[in-house]
């Protein structure tokens, strides 16, 4: 049997984290950062810092460094969001959370850590929860906090190659339907082998649901993975995957999470009729010894997705 965690409250999130930005141009889901904090969790060690791409409104960042993160500096493209995280979070603690405008997808490695004040001590930790939803061009022009391409990866290579580089652990998040067993496989052959899964279920949001023609084309295809449930719209599962730098032993470990062992614990998780996903109790994929945790969170009733 599996060693399943279950959380069901909020853990790392202040009550102040629940407070919408004041502007719809700063991404807000309660939910998909808590998840990216404990992901993170999972890779952080004593005096160790975090270099959080896409790090949006700050509320991941700062939550890292309470987890124990000895700096954490986020880097984000949007200048409203870097305001609002710089205001409301690096402004207050004292120098271990900094936050820096930049577009990780398109400086190196050592321009993206020439962003910090100052060094960042080693370990280091890279971690991103980008934008992940498969949509068709069109639709994913439109939405850039949350358009991840027609595969729901389109920042994967450069998320992922930017921890290559530093040999660093990686804290990845993904959404069930976004191409998972191509997302391992993308970890697996820059050298990254993934330790722990947590799974949250979320409700797709309108403008998914609006534009459902990726996702259901992925999902034919037996590479995406929906949630349905009786009498309820399709949701899908926040994907965090905490994976530890291994270089070329990284699909030499027995008893790894191989691509097709993620998207076999994704289908088994959606045969599940409650949110505690309670069919993920029975025998793990191919021998799996890594962590397993489901967030059985209530979603937040305002979303910022632009």
């Amino acid at each position: 049997m599996p060693n399943v965690s279950r959380v069901l409250a909020y853990k790392h999130l202040l009550a102040d984290d629940f407070v919408p930005p004041t502007s719809p141009q700063v991404f807000f889901e309660p939910a998909d950062t808590e998840i990216g904090v404990w992901v993170a969790h999972d890779l952080i060690t004593e005096g160790c810092s975090v270099l959080d791409l896409g790090s949006g409104s700050g509320a991941a960042a700062a939550a890292m460094a309470r987890a124990g993160a000895a700096r954490v500096h986020g880097v984000d493209a949007g200048a409203e969001t870097v305001t609002w995280a710089t205001d409301h979070y690096a402004s207050r603690d004292g120098g271990r959370v900094t936050i820096a405008r930049g577009d990780f997808s398109v400086l190196s490695t050592h321009e993206l850590l020439a962003t910090a004040p100052a060094p960042l001590p080693r370990p280091l930790v890279v971690t991103s929860n980008p934008p992940y939803v498969p949509l068709t061009a069109h639709a994913d022009d439109r939405r850039r906090s949350i358009g991840g391409g027609t595969d729901g990866l389109k920042w994967a290579p450069a998320i992922i190659g930017h921890g290559r580089v530093l040999r660093s652990d990686l804290g990845f998040t993904i959404g069930s339907y976004s191409t998972p067993r191509k997302a391992v496989r993308l970890l697996e052959s820059a050298g990254y082998r993934v330790e722990s899964v947590t799974l949250c279920p979320l409700p797709l949001g309108e403008f998914t649901l609006s534009h459902m023609e990726q996702v259901l084309a992925l999902e034919e295809q037996g590479e995406a993975v929906l949630w349905r449930t009786e009498h309820e719209p399709p949701a899908y599962f926040i994907v965090g995957l905490a994976c530890r730098w291994a270089g070329a032993d990284a699909t030499r470990a027995p008893g790894r999470l191989t691509a097709d062992g993620l998207l076999e614990l994704l289908r088994t998780a959606a045969r599940s009729r409650t949110s505690r996903l309670e069919t993920l109790d029975g025998r793990r994929p191919e021998g799996w010894r890594g962590q397993l945790r489901v967030l059985d969170l209530p979603p937040a009733a305002v979303r910022h997705h632009w």
